[in-house]
């Protein structure tokens, strides 16, 4: 079917999406050091005692969502702050992080959010629509982050295949993503999205083999793992291909530098996720 002809994506509908760019929201957060903890735990790193390490702010300044403002995926439903897609799937497509300073904890912070762009585009899975948003976070009236969000919205398509069936061997050198580290993970940055823990729905309506890895989580992991050293830096990282809990992926870094590069790559070579950390 012609994309015009589509009648979930009339010139209307995206009019009205369109109409979204220029939406505000902000939020505070005490920046408890409990908090950071919790994510220091399940990412079996150290504890951070006074400074939170770069991307780690996503555990924070996420707001609760009642049940009535919840859509079928339990996502703060589109139309709210972020526009109407009318396209079920959505991910992080990519994004980057400019720390200007680093975020210290138990120090009050605010973050203003805005819808910076509505985006529709064809690919080869069909009608795809980017949002993007910028958020930017002070403390104490000081601007510390600078950070674009992109999120993607498509159609469900095909069931997507497993790369591993639960309980074969791993490769060696790769690790799998456990299901208790998602849970957690959800539940640290307060993201009730079901195809990070609720199977069913992951198979029978998103056409999943298993629970989604986080992208967030797999940035945050290879921002730690490329990050040198305390200063101001730039991070931006791109989700190329989904990961399950099943797949098994590691993480190659480029050699250490000014400017340094990573991705995490899946055992059938496909890259997951590739970024860059520049030192500003």
């Amino acid at each position: 079917m012609p994309d015009d002809a589509e009648p979930s994506l009339t010139p209307e509908v995206r009019r009205s999406c369109e109409a979204f760019v220029g939406r505000r929201r902000e939020a505070e957060d005490t920046l408890a050091p409990e908090t950071a903890e919790k994510l220091a735990v399940l990412l079996g790193q150290e504890v951070p005692q006074d400074e939170l390490p770069p991307t780690w702010h996503w555990a924070y300044f996420n707001r609760p969502v009642a049940a009535a403002d919840q859509g079928p995926d339990l996502h703060e439903r589109t139309g709210r702050f972020l526009p109407p897609v009318p396209l079920p799937r959505r991910m992080w497509a990519g994004g980057s992080v400019i720390v200007l300073q680093p975020l210290r904890l138990g120090v009050p912070a605010r973050r203003v959010s805005t819808v910076r762009e509505v985006a529709f585009k064809q690919g080869a899975s069909g009608t795809l629509c980017f949002v993007t948003v910028g958020h930017a976070i002070d403390q104490e009236g000081a601007p510390a982050i600078e950070e674009l969000q992109t999120i993607v919205y498509r159609d469900r398509g095909p069931p997507v295949p497993a790369l591993r069936n639960p309980g074969d061997p791993v490769p060696d050198g790769y690790t799998v993503h456990p299901d208790w580290q998602l849970f957690f993970y959800s539940a640290v940055t307060h993201n009730g999205h079901r195809i990070h823990w609720d199977r069913t729905f992951c198979r029978e309506v998103e056409g999943y083999p298993d629970l989604v890895v986080h992208g967030p989580l797999m940035a945050t992991e290879l921002c730690d793992a490329m990050r040198e050293g305390p200063g101001p830096i730039r991070f931006a990282y791109r989700a190329r291909a989904p990961v399950f809990v099943t797949t098994p992926v590691r993480i190659q870094l480029g050699l250490p530098g000014p400017e340094r590069h990573g991705q995490i790559e899946r055992s059938d070579g496909v890259v997951a996720m590739s970024a860059t950390l520049a030192r500003l």
